[in-house]
């Protein structure tokens, strides 16, 4: 993966799983933010490193345009700093955000689920009352048949 951006941890949306997002989506992404922070860290470290290699060994020069290269090469490393810093804060931050709300929205659907079980057991409990009323029926009406047909036996 490339370098990550601020707006692209900002836009970055996940897909949802059975019960929220997919955690090992949310995992690697969160994993590339790691991966291009080290990195940042590391660009740090080596620029450092130059800079002092840069102040050894080049003859003294004017003072004046050294202290002003030095005062520069601080406020980059400065911005480098607390760019990575609001980085993590706005990764922190999202991860957060999505982590509440598939938490929130696996909650609805469980709740959701749940009212729909209540319903159709309701609805198989009133099925099955209707098919022992029908049965009770059935049998009572077999029952008058068959003393209709013992009835009509006894006159022939």
């Amino acid at each position: 993966m490339g370098k990550i951006t601020v707006e692209e941890i900002s836009r970055k949306e996940f897909s949802f799983a059975n019960k929220g997002y997919n955690q090992k989506e949310v995992d690697d992404f969160l994993d590339d933010i790691c991966d291009e922070i080290e990195r940042m860290e590391n660009e740090i470290m080596d620029l450092k490193q130059k800079t002092t290699a840069v102040r050894t060994a080049a003859p003294q020069q004017d003072s004046a345009v050294s202290a002003k290269n030095e005062e520069s090469f601080r406020e980059v490393l400065a911005m480098a700093v607390q760019v990575k810093e609001e980085t993590l804060r706005k990764a922190r931050e999202d991860a957060e955000a999505i982590r509440a709300k598939a938490e929130t929205e696996a909650s609805e659907r469980l709740d959701g689920l749940a009212e729909e079980r209540k319903k159709l057991e309701a609805q198989v409990a009133a099925l099955k009352q209707t098919a022992a009323d029908y049965r009770t029926r059935f049998e009572a009406l077999l029952q008058a048949q068959q003393e209709a047909l013992e009835k009509a036996s006894d006159l022939f």
